[in-house]
């Protein structure tokens, strides 16, 4: 199940790390957060390949960030416009087979902040 709480505080002391081929869910956090995301929700599943998501707000926007951890992908998401419950689509998506690379992560969350 998933760990809820305060996340700016949990993760705020962390290292913001360069993203590698295998995201880690505190130093994305902490990345996150040092680029002034305001944390939501996050979720952490060890057992489903080690896949997690962590939702956040910037400029008044949703955003998620999602690795999944059986097919290798990492993917920045915003609520879907046209579907109805809260879907989300994917923005930027990196990993094998994908067109985006996880160099680009960073530059692509700092895009939810500057636009």
């Amino acid at each position: 199940p998933c760990s809820l709480g305060d996340l700016e505080a949990r993760f705020h002391a962390r290292h913001s790390g360069v993203m590698t081929d295998k995201p880690d869910f505190d130093s994305t956090s902490a990345l996150m957060t040092n680029l002034g995301f305001t944390l939501e929700e996050a979720c952490s599943t060890p057992q489903a390949f080690g896949s997690w998501f962590i939702r956040a707000n910037a400029n008044g926007k949703a955003v998620r960030v999602v690795w999944d951890g059986r097919d290798g992908a990492l993917a920045i998401q915003q609520l879907s416009l046209s579907a109805q419950g809260g879907a989300w689509s994917d923005r930027w998506i990196a990993g094998s087979g994908f067109r985006d690379k996880p160099e680009g992560f960073e530059a692509a969350l700092r895009s939810f902040l500057n636009g």
